[in-house]
Order: structure tokens, then C-alpha cells, then sequence
């Protein structure tokens, strides 16, 4: 469902409780099955607010780097719901693959994640 939506019931087996499938008030914040941790492990608050702020809020290329391809896919999740309630415009890739490396070359905003 989408936030905000109706909740959605699908019963299972007589056995077991049905399965409940609901999204948070619209104006709560999204889910996210991450902890701020590995980001500001990574990165210094000062470092976070100029990429959310000033890179991500403008449209602005942005290359998350690291050798830990985990780390790269939660931090640029972490980076990009920290824009809440705003939503990101710029292409974005978590992940970006040896193929693919050649749209790096992009000529507008892109925020993508490398290992």
C-alpha cells in the first residue's frame, strides 16, 4: 500500500494470524531497516550536512565510495532519507556496476554508489 493508504489483511492458514501489510501516516518518516550508525561511523556530521544540504537538496553529482560494497548501498540510503520530506530527483544508483561506469560521465545531477 502506499503511505497513507489502507491497511491491506491477507489471512493465511487457520493456524496463524493473518498477515498485516500497512505503510506509516503519510507525513511520518520513511521506513527505513537501517541504523545511522555505519554513516556517521564513516562520515563527520559537519561532512553529512554538506552532502544532504548542499549536494543532494541541489541537484549536485554525487559518488559515494567505499572497498565494502554493503556499506556503500546503506550509506547512500541512509544519505538519501535524510532528505525527508523532500524526495530525491537526480538519477540514483546505490550500486553502480564495472559495466555502467561510463555514466559517471553524466552531464547533470546523478548520485550513485561505486566499490
Amino acid at each position: 500500500p502506499k503511505p497513507g493508504g489502507p491497511t491491506v489483511l491477507i489471512p493465511l492458514h487457520a493456524v496463524s494470524d493473518p498477515m498485516i501489510l500497512s505503510m506509516p501516516p503519510e507525513k511520518d518518516f520513511p521506513l527505513l531497516d537501517l541504523t545511522y550508525k555505519p554513516l556517521f561511523a564513516c562520515l563527520e556530521i559537519r561532512t553529512v550536512i554538506t552532502i544532504v544540504l548542499g549536494m543532494l537538496a541541489l541537484e549536485k553529482k554525487i559518488i559515494v565510495m567505499s572497498t565494502r560494497p554493503s556499506l556503500v548501498l546503506d550509506v547512500c540510503e541512509l544519505l538519501r532519507s535524510l532528505l525527508f520530506p523532500f524526495d530525491l530527483c537526480a538519477p540514483y544508483v546505490p550500486r553502480l556496476t564495472e559495466p555502467f561506469k561510463t555514466s559517471l560521465d553524466f552531464p547533470g545531477a546523478i548520485f550513485v554508489g561505486i566499490h
